[in-house]
């Protein structure tokens, strides 16, 4: 078996054939057929890890070739694709042979990102296939996992990249995923060998810094024992993850800007110049635009880093996430054999995540070592149980009440608008928690028109002024607008 997940994808209809391509090819070889014909060829000539059939194809049912791969291949992963819930129809597949079955709809191509790794997992563990469980784990381990608008937005922004070879700024919250999203970014590519560097520019010593970055000559100081590449030099021809850009110290900041604009550096104690020609996926939690402000970060420097600007969503407002990734991460940490229960998930959804995704992911890690305390496989309720939950608000139900008139002199007409408008906005802050960011659906369930919402957005500071023609872009590419992290709640 091969480093690479194979997967063979047999689906008639090509834009939907792309799509799921398009996505599951980052990390693994899938191979189209869009037809029985054309998919027994290739079955003929090689042999995959996943098999994923259309039912209804046009020379035949696509079931009728799950009995052919299990014969050419016995360990091969079958999941059928369907327009049919039908119970007894997804009995029937089950029957026949198949692993899994997903239902074709607007979030199939999202699902098959979880799906795929359960299912193979699964099938491997009963099999004592234990090569194939850590090459799904390796395969499925970068994915952007989950089917909210702002995921999907992510997953198009980061696909759009490709080839681009612009320095990219991702920012956003602790813990929402911005290694994740460079790595994927390195990976689109189509070179597979191109290099990916990551540095903790807030975890190295200042004056080791630039030694890390650049690089240094035998006996440039104290230590240097020998000749060592810095990150850039090893990032050449291919991508340098500069994490926690914000903590970087201004000498460094200085001579990181002139690598950028020449493409090239020399490392400590050395006059040879060494060419370093990569892309710059720099990452912080902090307001760069506030520290340039401040004088606390290098104006020029934040330009050429914010080409392309990547702002993460936090995970309480993008709930309809937790589902796909609490499943995906009780099996990458727990095994196949794990699994949660749809209360579990329910009560995670309920949360507020403060540590977004990274305290999700601790959260699933302390409820399986409590599911075997039990001696049980199954994560349950209890095991995810207490978590901080959204729905209590109380320092939103204390600040509206410190607004409340005492006394007769706080009695006047700027203080009830202030209240009004404070109810107002702490009301619409916790609306568009619910919704996940979408002010379209918002504006819908509360009845309001669009434009009169997106006015009282901008009027009572809940995301900047130009959200109108932020909403008139999106609108021409997806039809909605959802408030993200660029559009941060105060």
């Amino acid at each position: 078996m091969g480093l690479n997940f194979k997967i063979l994808l047999v689906e008639d209809m090509a834009s939907f054939r792309g799509a799921v391509s398009q996505l599951l090819s980052v990390y693994n070889d899938v191979e189209e057929a869009e037809d029985l014909a054309s998919a027994r060829r290739l079955l003929q000539s090689r042999s995959y890890d996943v098999a994923i059939l259309d039912k209804g194809l046009p020379d035949g049912d696509g079931i009728s070739l799950i009995s052919e791969i299990k014969e050419l291949n016995p360990n091969c992963v079958v999941i059928i694709l369907t327009s049919d819930s039908d119970f007894s129809s997804v009995k029937h597949c089950i029957a026949r042979g198949a692993d899994d079955y997903v239902v074709k709809s607007e979030n199939v191509v999202p699902d098959l990102l979880v799906r795929i790794p359960i299912a193979v997992s699964r099938a491997a563990s009963n099999r004592k296939l234990e090569s194939v469980e850590q090459l799904v784990k390796t395969a499925f381990r970068y994915e952007i996992i989950g089917k909210s608008p702002p995921t999907m937005e992510l997953r198009e922004t980061v696909l759009s990249l490709k080839g681009s070879g612009a320095h990219v700024l991702i920012t956003g919250e602790s813990g929402t995923g911005k290694e994740l999203i460079a790595r994927r970014l390195n990976a689109i590519e189509d070179d597979k060998r191109r290099p990916f560097v990551a540095i903790n520019c807030g975890a190295i010593p200042e004056n080791l810094l630039e030694s890390e970055l650049f690089g240094h000559k035998k006996g440039a100081f104290t230590g240097a024992v020998n000749d060592r590449p810095g990150k850039f030099e090893l990032a050449h021809n291919g991508d340098l993850f500069l994490d926690e850009i914000g903590e970087l110290p201004p000498v460094a900041q200085v001579k990181l800007l002139r690598v950028i604009q020449e493409g090239e550096c020399t490392r400590v104690g050395d006059e040879r110049i060494i060419k370093a020609n990569c892309r710059i996926i720099a990452a912080t939690n902090r307001d760069l635009e506030l520290m340039v402000k401040a004088g606390k970060f290098r104006e020029d420097l934040y330009h050429r880093l914010n080409v392309v600007h990547i702002a993460t969503t936090p995970l309480r407002l993008r709930i309809g996430d937790i589902p796909d990734l609490a499943k995906t991460f009780v099996l990458q940490i727990g095994g196949a054999n794990f699994k949660i229960t749809d209360r579990a998930t329910n009560s995670l959804t309920d949360c507020d995540w403060p540590g977004n995704i990274r305290e999700l992911r601790n959260a699933i890690e302390r409820a399986i070592i409590s599911a075997r305390k039990r001696s049980s496989t199954t994560v349950d309720y209890d095991d995810v149980a207490p978590q901080r939950v959204i729905q209590d608000s109380p320092y939103r139900i204390r600040k509206l009440e410190a607004q409340l008139p005492a006394t007769i002199k706080q009695l006047a007409p700027n203080s009830y608008q202030e209240f009004l408008d404070s109810a107002e906005r702490e009301y619409l802050r916790s609306a568009l928690e619910a919704t996940g960011g979408d002010v379209e659906e918002l504006a819908q369930r509360i009845g309001l028109g669009r434009s009169t919402l997106f006015k009282r957005l901008a009027l009572l500071g809940i995301g900047p002024a130009e959200t109108k023609a932020k909403a008139r872009k999106s609108r021409r590419s997806s039809g909605r607008f959802i408030l993200g992290e660029g559009e941060k709640l105060q």
